[in-house]
């Protein structure tokens, strides 16, 4: 785990946690926290360390919190982040490659 993140990680962090707590009530540690890795890559940060600072700061607000945020609202395997694409209310879903329920024998 680093501990030197840059102020623009912390002000991304702080600002996608308030925008997700203010639509929906609820902080989803994952969508938020990919959502935030994503914007900035070049920090070259692993996407545990993003889950830990949206914690935090999900925390510091009194933020209720999910940690399964690998659907969206139809059921699709990705991301689903209301509302954090930009000013225009836009959303973003990252893809993820999961593999569907294990069937026993």
């Amino acid at each position: 785990m680093r501990y030197d993140y840059s102020a623009r990680l912390r002000d991304d962090v702080r600002s996608a946690v308030q925008i997700a707590f203010r639509k929906t009530g609820i902080v989803s540690i994952t969508a938020v926290a990919e959502h935030v890795r994503v914007r900035n890559l070049a920090e070259n940060i692993a996407l545990e360390d993003v889950e830990y600072l949206v914690f935090q700061a999900a925390q510091l607000i009194g933020a209720a919190i999910e940690f399964d945020g690998l659907t969206n609202f139809d059921g699709v395997a990705g991301l689903f982040v209301d509302g954090l694409g930009g000013d225009e209310g836009e959303h973003v879903i990252a893809q993820r490659d999961r593999p569907g329920p294990a069937t026993l024998q």
